[in-house]
């Protein structure tokens, strides 16, 4: 007879589970009491660990809690850290915790209607709740019919993930249009443009899809340059779509950027989208027009930042990450569309046996036809909880505290002659440099970073100098949206800035 398997006895899975929901609200409040980012070198927190996995059970489940502190911990960058200001934030927060165990305890896989109808069905919601919480148009929501082209949201795991979608829709739209969809022969040379700002994210879908041959590939992947704010300049993506269309080409993506990595441009959506509609190819039509809103869209729940929505309409998908910089834990993108049925047509394979009566009456939708993945885990519920704990009042008080906490930092900082500010602040980004140049920048950061007391991130983008020609500069960024950050960590960021630069 084989042994018993050692299942954990619903008595146990509550003292532990209490213990660590305690364990894990005494580590964010703790947080800011530790340094930001460890003293490990690497190989130290495997050296923890032994080399080959427990042949019986341990059985103990205190020392399996308290390896967290003596091996988890030590070895981690504190992301939720109220002084965390590089990259971008990875928001968590309380109900978005909860939400979470919820999902793994209800372990729920959502890849059909038929599999998780509530999964479903509380996705769909969610990403209308949030088309509304944003203003976005009517095209994006789950009931607009567009033409037939039909709108509606998903969660995607990543905008990475996102941008793969939207390139392979696409391609898919433009193989049809030109009657080559089901062709034996070689694909048209297709090609995708994004600004030489973008996020590394557009290249690497590229070469996922088939379309980029490498990172390098510059005749697929067109990087188009950018103007003295480093948007990316849509005469220059007009002048090489027209020249592409000219050679035989094929635009199937443009990826324009709502926030972009490095310094928080917001590239121009309505001369983009006419540069797309002007210079379509005659047969494949107009290249698929993706908005990457990672970042900067969750500002989008505050009016005043609506701006950057200017011809969205126009866009056929967009992609905003609540992950990031709206209290929802890793991993949640939202991604709409208004063309459901090319990136539907782009996905769906259904062998026999995912075949049911649901999904074959039409009404009904199976999110695994939306994206790579097959299966799916409850992440809707992350958002059902954030929503109604804060309300759209509270999500409006978080992004707003943190622009004015951006604010405030800039203005100290141009008030000083130590550095300058080639780029205004973007939202709650904020992006300087030293004027004793740039490697004083760079050890400006490195000694900041050294210290543990908060952490930053660097760009190198070509801003204007003397006589407004255009360089390279190394620049401070300082990403202002972790959950528990307020005005006493900017203050003490100020503080190491001004020791810093002597």
């Amino acid at each position: 007879m084989p042994e018993p398997v050692p299942h954990m006895s619903p008595e146990e899975f509550r003292r532990v589970g209490r213990e660590l929901i305690d364990w894990a609200a005494s580590y964010m409040a703790s947080v800011g009491r530790r340094p930001v980012t460890p003293s490990v070198s690497p190989g130290e927190t495997a050296a923890k660990l032994p080399l080959s996995p427990p042949a019986a059970p341990e059985g103990d489940w205190d020392a399996i809690v308290r390896d967290l502190d003596a091996i988890v911990l030590p070895g981690l960058t504190h992301w939720q850290h109220p002084r965390f200001f590089g990259y971008f934030p990875c928001n968590a927060s309380g109900p978005a915790i909860l939400a979470e165990l919820v999902s793994a305890g209800l372990g729920a896989q959502g890849m059909l209607w038929s599999t998780g109808p509530a999964v479903t069905e509380i996705e769909t919601r969610m990403l209308d709740w949030l088309a509304e919480a944003f203003g976005l148009p009517p095209c994006f929501r789950s009931d607009a019919d567009n033409d037939g082209r039909l709108g509606g949201g998903v969660i995607q795991g990543t905008a990475s993930e996102g941008a793969l979608a939207a390139m392979v829709a696409g391609r898919a739209r433009c193989r049809r249009a030109m009657g080559v969809e089901h062709d034996d022969g070689p694909d048209p040379v297709f090609t995708c443009y994004t600004s030489e700002q973008s996020h590394s994210s557009i290249v690497k879908a590229a070469m996922v899809a088939g379309i980029a041959r490498s990172a390098s590939d510059r005749a697929r992947v067109r990087l188009v340059p950018t103007d003295d704010g480093l948007r990316l300049d849509a005469s220059a993506l007009a002048s090489m779509l027209a020249e592409d269309v000219a050679r035989g080409r094929v635009p199937v993506f443009v990826a324009a950027t709502l926030g972009t990595t490095g310094t928080g441009a917001f590239d121009p959506v309505p001369a983009i989208a006419e540069a797309v509609r002007t210079h379509a190819h005659p047969a494949a039509g107009p290249a698929w027009l993706h908005a990457d809103a990672a970042w900067g869209g969750a500002a989008l729940v505050c009016p005043e930042h609506r701006g950057m929505l200017d011809g969205i309409e126009h866009a056929d998908s967009l992609c905003v990450n609540p992950h990031k910089w709206l209290l929802t834990n890793f991993d949640c993108d939202l991604f709409w569309t208004r063309d459901r049925r090319s990136l539907t047509e782009a996905m769906s394979i259904t062998p026999e046996y995912l075949r049911n009566a649901a999904s074959e009456s039409g009404q009904v939708i199976d999110y695994r036809d939306w994206h790579v993945p097959l299966g799916r885990r409850f992440r809707a519920l992350k958002l059902w909880f954030v929503l109604r704990h804060y309300g759209l009042s509270g999500l409006r008080a978080y992004i707003a505290n943190h622009v004015e906490l951006a604010r405030g930092l800039e203005a100290r900082l141009r008030a000083d002659a130590r550095f300058e500010l080639p780029l205004a602040r973007s939202l709650s980004l904020v992006t300087f440099r030293c004027r004793a140049g740039d490697d004083a920048t760079r050890a400006l950061v490195e000694r900041i970073n050294a210290g543990g007391e908060a952490f930053l991130t660097h760009t190198v983008a070509p801003v204007a100098g003397a006589g407004g020609v255009r360089t390279p500069s190394y620049l401070a960024r300082v990403a202002i949206g972790a959950t528990t950050t307020e005005a006493a960590d900017v203050d003490h960021l100020w503080a190491l800035i001004d020791d810093a630069a002597g």
